[in-house]
């Protein structure tokens, strides 16, 4: 009896069955993600547009934001869990959830500061862009920390202490004086369940006025 035919059949049905409960699984997520940021969005601005992109990806755009932002941008990046070998190869390589924050603000920050996680795919990929001698260098808070200006370490780490009471981890903190992003901030998906989401995108807030301050004030 020849088994291939069973076989690809039986493998077939596996992996459609994968994509569909994988799908389910990230449209799930980000409805449940996108009920709770609900109540914390106009904290940033009044109006927000939404868009899917597949099943991987939700962009929130943002162009009138409130002060201290101009524009701000967040990405809900999921894991490519509908196709099973994809999503197990970009686990090896530290993909996991994330939630990117790209924004422009009002007055450019005093300083400038990147900061990544090298067990994240997002933090791998700018300390391995970082031209290390044109910049200070320190380890920090188990990633690795590029800066300019005495203040950015200190302002760093209180950023990043932050960020870490309500998301289970933080791959990228970027603090930049020039356009387009002078924030960007990558980090798993908010605790929902543990915290309101104003309380949250607050502390979003704080962050960016924090990192736009002049040292002393």
């Amino acid at each position: 009896m020849d088994l291939g035919v069973p076989v690809a059949m039986t493998l077939a049905v596996v992996v459609v069955g994968w994509f569909f409960l994988g799908m389910q699984w990230n449209v799930h997520k980000g409805q449940r993600l996108l009920r709770w940021m609900r109540e914390g969005l106009p904290l940033l601005s009044e109006r927000t547009t939404l868009q899917w992109v597949g099943t991987s990806l939700v962009r929130l755009g943002m162009r009138e934001a409130k002060p201290p932002f101009r524009e701000v941008e967040i990405l809900l990046v999921f894991e490519p869990r509908d196709v099973p070998f994809l999503w197990l190869f970009s686990r090896w390589r530290g993909r996991r959830d994330l939630m990117i924050l790209r924004a422009r603000l009002r007055q450019p920050p005093a300083f400038e500061g990147e900061w990544g996680n090298p067990t994240m795919w997002t933090g791998q990929e700018i300390l391995q862009r970082i031209i290390w001698r044109e910049w200070e260098g320190m380890d920090l808070a188990g990633g690795r920390l590029a800066y300019h200006g005495p203040h950015a370490p200190r302002v760093i780490t209180e950023c990043l202490n932050d960020l870490a009471r309500f998301c289970p981890y933080v791959a990228r903190l970027s603090v930049r004086r020039n356009e387009p992003h002078h924030l960007q901030i990558h980090v798993g998906f908010p605790m929902d369940r543990q915290f309101p989401a104003r309380e949250v995108f607050q502390q979003i807030r704080r962050i960016a006025e924090r990192v736009v301050r002049s040292p002393g004030e």
